[in-house]
């Protein structure tokens, strides 16, 4: 099976996913300052969704690592069949 595939353009693309994981790892630092400091009453509240955005963002980076090393997995073996990889690109199988 031929699979027509621009690596460049492939990678190109990945920038922006480069980028915005970027973002949110320079957002799981500020995490701590968007709870607030004595906020009396709102202290729990504020601490308990900063917990919950700090695991929002480390699910979200994580699906963008793993997305990220896939892709590069299915860019070498494209590279290293010539373009034909017997159908199956093993680092979208999951």
């Amino acid at each position: 099976m031929s699979i027509v595939m621009r690596p460049d353009a492939v990678r190109g693309g990945w920038a922006n996913a480069d980028n915005a994981a970027a973002e949110l790892r320079s957002a799981q630092g500020q995490v701590s300052d968007a709870a607030g400091h004595d906020m009396a009453d709102l202290a729990t509240t504020l601490t308990d969704a900063a917990e919950d955005m700090r695991g929002v963002l480390r699910v979200v980076l994580g699906v963008l690592d793993e997305h990220h090393g896939n892709v590069e997995d299915c860019i070498s073996d494209f590279l290293a069949t010539d373009g034909s990889s017997a159908g199956e690109f093993h680092g979208l199988a999951r």
